[in-house]
């Protein structure tokens, strides 16, 4: 069984969590879980309990996943990839050209892989196949303001939005600057694609909408791709990222045999 690291035990976390452990047939096997409060961990086996992320290696992984926050890459991306293959969920911080060159060169070194997670995007696997092709990529996010964290926003707050406003239309490196945990979706487009400077954000905040709302276009070469996606909330992500979460897990490093769309 592949042994996986989980970084993380909110929503996205505690989801990925009970899935291994409840769901023998996905042939995967907790090796650690670790979360900035502890006090989040106390239901769980102590076995699974990591209490310092520096003695990751001990725990023998072979995919540790981010399910928690930028700086964990920032602070740690290049120890895991060291040892082992990651997977981090929050892409923003890859909008930091110097730290996705660290990153690349560590993994390049080792041996070891970078794992980009499609999220919420569906496509995305069209967009890197002809990544080549595109004259330009756009990804246009809509979602209700309670939804968004403005807490790097340079603009707005939550309580400014009154209606339908755009709160970010350019080149999607510097939306993940103003708001990484909303965007992490942008920053895969990106990643697949024609990358951060060429690749167009659109962010828009709308209180009449209850789900989030992603098209994603692209265009060059005689080829048209345009996708939508309506996707439930639960604070910052949509369920569909609990599906496709696991789901990207499960496709580097399960082992089961039968059917795989990859």
């Amino acid at each position: 069984m592949a042994r996986i690291g989980l970084i993380g035990h909110g929503y996205l976390g505690a989801y990925v969590y009970e899935q291994i452990q409840t769901r023998p047939k996905l042939g995967l096997d907790i090796a650690f879980v670790y979360n900035r409060s502890p006090a989040r961990l106390a239901d769980l086996a102590s076995e699974h309990v990591l209490t310092d992320l520096a003695d990751f290696a001990a725990r023998a992984p072979d995919l540790v996943v981010e399910l928690a926050h930028p700086d964990i890459t920032r602070q740690h991306g290049t120890a895991f990839l060291g040892t082992t293959d990651y997977m981090p969920l929050s892409l923003t911080c890859l909008a930091d050209a110097e730290l996705e060159r660290t990153l690349l060169a560590t993994a390049q070194q080792n041996d070891t892989r970078l794992y980009v997670p499609h999220g919420a995007v569906i496509g995305l696997d069209a967009l890197s196949e002809g990544r080549d092709l595109w004259d330009e990529v756009t990804i246009t996010m809509k979602k209700p303001p309670g939804s968004i964290d403005f807490s790097d926003s340079p603009d707005y707050s939550q309580e400014d939005i009154k209606s339908e406003t755009v709160l970010y239309n350019g080149p999607t490196r510097a939306v993940c600057t103003h708001y990484p945990r909303n965007v992490n979706s942008h920053a895969a487009t990106a990643l697949a694609g024609i990358g951060f400077d060429r690749t167009r954000s659109i962010l828009v905040a709308d209180p009449d909408l209850d789900v989030s709302l992603i098209e994603l276009s692209a265009r060059g070469g005689g080829v048209e791709i345009d996708i939508r996606r309506a996707n439930p909330m639960q604070g910052v992500s949509g369920v569909m990222t609990l599906l496709s979460s696991l789901a990207s897990i499960c496709r580097v490093k399960a082992p089961g045999a039968g059917l795989h769309i990859c």
